[in-house]
């Protein structure tokens, strides 16, 4: 009795013990942020089942009649409300769904242009919208890690009131894994990160809006847990709790020592943007475009107080904050998701090489040797390549360093280069200065650089790898001379190149043949990066626009000296912005990023009104190398995405423009020689945006008028139509899947069929010309025959009577 007594109690001690445990476990999860539960609800990304039929129609508009619509790519944007669910600062709420409602409306798609020629691509992105809010447990971590990363920074002066209150800097990259944590636990992603490459899944593209509550997370308070308040109901606040809800402090973010900003970009897929921080103002100075002030971002006091504290606002100023936001996330579309194309380069390229040629014009120090401030990390440039490439394509970067007295023509460039123009400061005193500012000019080196690119560079990679120079140029003795036809250059011309016209009127003329005759070889592609080292120049010389890079869409040029701070006429606050001549790693990524994967600065963008790019500032800051206010030499996933996606668009722009060449060029050919059956000339429609080719009515048989082309053409170019229409279909549910991979691929075959195409119906279009034209003239030799001698004989008969009918007509001399 006594043994069954013990093992109750023994059985019940062990209930007691297992139910404490597990309230334990419960009570420590209950306090633990970004915990995916059984009912956590998941990411849904199946959005183009809704517009597949829509692009297919599209696409067949584009191909079969007249109508220049450009091709559809749905791209999801993810809104992420933090801390707008009555949880963060005022307890202010946004209706999610009628902020997806008013995005779908407002801004149902965007179509990016191209910086260099100014003209829109044949792309538009068809935009799906998803805003949902965060919980209280994040944004309680959030704030939380941004209360850890605060660092006081002095005072600075409130926009509203002018008085001088506690300013707190915070690190971008410090809170930076939170903002992960987050971004992982809200799609399901891995926290690690991938690359583009990497993922074989659709990667989704969020945009934080983070309303904080700065009484809440105030750094100077230690008294608050914000670790109980995770899962706790917030308290209600009271009329005088919301005019206190600033704080009276400042906080404002930097990225890795950038300029100050209340948004930026993060090394991920998202970007943030703070409504509590700030309010900042930067741009550049005397300049209005662009510009950055605190009524840049909407603020929440603003709204709910417009006249001060004494009264609050009706519920039109509301409807006026939600027009805002949507306005800021469409601005967040055109300048860092789906931006510009800064070089629209297209080619097939499976070899990247990039020489990176230092031209010294003294002996003090080597930028090449490691361990200095001012050395190039070749290691670092070539990891972040690789990561604006396909999986298929190689990419090699060698170094070293010449000396610019060895190279006339180089040194020669350099001194013409040199540019002054006449500039107005603003002093101390009030007044305008006037003085002279030396720059480089970029374009001018250009023309010098680039003829000199291809023996340097192969000078290099005979130095670095004498096995891969066959690889990447075709003959290493330059000074030999060129055996014509036998020069293996001819072995490794495109296909296409052979599909050119047979007519032999088409002669071109014959180049010219010099010695170092070097050619890179087929699929190579070289992007020379020169780097002028100079010493006991201006110790304020830049490049134009106040940079110290320019970029080609096949050469970068930086310019690299060993002088203090360089001010610039951008401010952040109250400070100038400065640039460091010696520090040349940034902008050579900064040049190689926009030079092969077409990447535009995020602040930068193509304006038709104006006819040229204009600037906003507004995401200035952030993980990207560009501009006066970065200071990072690295790209996000988010802009490595967008390279990756911009060599895919260059190509199907080109097919798209290939394709309505062609087709214009077949109804142009139709439209001449096309007659009715009484020889008068066929008229079209005048609106030709809906004008059916005649190729359409031809295949389908809708008109009795005689085909003036074989009917071959018609049906092969149908056929290559509607094996193009799937092939663009399927390319816009990759690119909407993010499988960029296939997505290449698939471009890389649509634009060489449009090439082989194209080439088919001119050769076509120039025989058919050949054999419908009214006459023709020829040059012949003469031919001998019979009818030469009866014609002969004939002449020599008529001569022979002549002759005779004058003698005997004559008179008898006496």
């Amino acid at each position: 009795m006594e043994s069954r007594s013990s093992l109750s109690s023994l059985l019940s001690c062990a209930l007691f013990l297992v139910a404490l445990s597990g309230l334990a476990t419960h009570s420590e999860s209950a306090q633990q942020a970004f915990k995916r539960d059984p009912g956590h609800p998941h990411w849904h990304h199946s959005a183009f089942l809704d517009v597949r039929d829509s692009v297919r129609s599209d696409v067949r508009r584009t191909l079969h009649t007249r109508a220049e619509v450009p091709f559809q790519v749905p791209l999801e944007v993810n809104v992420v409300l933090i801390g707008l669910n009555g949880d963060g600062g005022y307890r202010y709420m946004v209706d999610a769904p009628k902020l997806e409602e008013f995005l779908r409306v407002s801004f149902p798609s965007h179509r990016p242009s191209c910086l260099e020629t100014g003209e829109p691509l044949d792309i538009e992105h068809h935009l799906v919208y998803n805003t949902f809010p965060a919980g209280q447990p994040e944004l309680i971590a959030l704030e939380k890690a941004l209360k850890e990363a605060m660092v006081p920074a002095g005072s600075a002066r409130e926009s509203d009131f002018g008085r001088e209150v506690p300013l707190f800097e915070v690190d971008a990259t410090a809170v930076e894994l939170t903002f992960q944590k987050l971004y992982s636990y809200i799609f399901d992603m891995d926290s690690g990160g991938y690359s583009s490459k990497e993922m074989d899944r659709p990667v989704p593209i969020a945009i934080f809006i983070v309303n904080f509550d700065k009484v809440r997370m105030d750094p100077r308070n230690k008294e608050v847990d914000l670790d109980s308040l995770m899962y706790s109901k917030l308290t209600l606040l009271t009329d005088e709790d919301m005019k206190k809800q600033e704080g009276d402090y400042i906080y404002r973010y930097r990225y890795n020592g950038g300029g100050a900003s209340q948004v930026w970009l993060g090394s991920g897929r998202f970007v943030v943007i703070d409504l509590s921080a700030g309010p900042c103002t930067y741009g550049k100075i005397e300049t209005e475009e662009g510009s950055v002030s605190h009524r840049t971002l909407p603020r929440i006091r603003s709204m709910l107080f417009p006249r001060g504290f004494s009264s609050v606002s009706d519920h039109t100023t509301h409807d006026n904050f939600m027009g805002h936001l949507a306005a800021l996330v469409a601005t967040t579309v055109e300048h860092v998701i789906a931006p510009d194309v800064r070089f629209e380069t297209v080619d097939l390229t499976t070899r990247l090489l990039i020489p990176i040629i230092v031209l010294q014009k003294h002996n003090r120090y080597n930028i090449m040797e490691k361990g200095h401030n001012y050395s190039i990390d070749i290691q670092a440039i070539e990891a972040e390549v690789k990561k604006l490439v396909h999986n298929d394509q190689e990419v090699l970067i060698i170094g070293g360093s010449h000396a610019l007295h060895h190279h006339e023509k180089l040194a020669i460039a350099v001194s013409k280069a040199m540019r002054g123009h006449s500039l107005q400061e603003t002093k101390n005193d009030g007044r305008f200065h006037v003085h002279t500012k030396t720059y480089l000019d970029g374009a001018i080196l250009k023309e010098e650089m680039e003829r000199s690119a291809d023996v340097l560079a192969a000078g290099l990679l005979e130095m670095a790898d004498p096995s891969l120079s066959n690889k990447f140029f075709l003959r290493q003795h330059w000074m030999d001379e060129s055996e014509g036809s036998t020069d293996s250059v001819l072995k490794h011309k495109p296909l296409w190149a052979t599909y050119n016209s047979k007519s032999g009127k088409d002669k071109k003329k014959k180049k010219q043949k010099k010695k170092g005759d070097l050619h890179p070889t087929y699929g190579t592609r070289v992007i020379p990066v020169f780097v002028l080292s100079l010493a006991d120049v201006d110790p304020k010389l830049m490049m134009e626009d106040e940079s110290l890079v320019w970029t080609g869409n096949d050469v970068v040029i930086v310019l690299e000296h060993q002088s203090e701070k360089i001010p610039l006429s951008y401010v952040s606050e109250t400070e100038r912005r400065h640039a460091i001549p010696s520090q040349a790693q940034r902008h050579i990524l900064a040049g190689l990023a926009s030079a092969f994967g077409g990447l535009s600065a995020p602040y930068e963008k193509t304006s038709h009104i104006h006819e040229r790019p204009v600037v906003n500032w507004l995401w200035a800051a952030g993980c990207h190398p560009f501009g006066p206010f970065s200071n990072i030499s690295q790209i996000s996933q988010m802009l490595q995405d967008v390279a990756l996606r911009n060599t895919i668009y260059a190509r199907v722009d080109s097919a798209l423009r290939t394709i309505r060449d062609t087709s214009e060029a077949v109804q142009s050919f139709a439209a001449k020689y096309l007659k009715t059956p009484l020889g008068e000339p066929v008229k079209g429609k005048k609106n030709k945006s809906t004008t059916e080719l005649w190729l359409e009515k031809f295949y389908k048989k809708t008109t009795n008028l005689p085909e003036p082309f074989p009917h071959e053409l018609v049906e092969r170019l149908e056929k290559y139509l509607d094996n193009l229409e799937e092939q663009l279909v399927d390319l816009s549910a990759l690119l909407y899947d993010h499988r960029l991979q296939e997505a290449h691929l698939n471009s890389s075959d649509i634009l060489q069929s449009t090439m082989f195409t194209q080439q088919y119906v001119d050769n076509v279009l120039v025989s058919e010309r050949e054999r419908m034209r009214c006459c023709d003239i020829e040059f012949k030799y003469p031919v001998h025959s019979s009818q030469t001698f009866v014609y002969g004989g004939i002449l020599l008969a008529g001569f022979f009577v002549y002759f005779i009918v004058i003698f005997f007509s004559s008179p008898p001399g006496r």
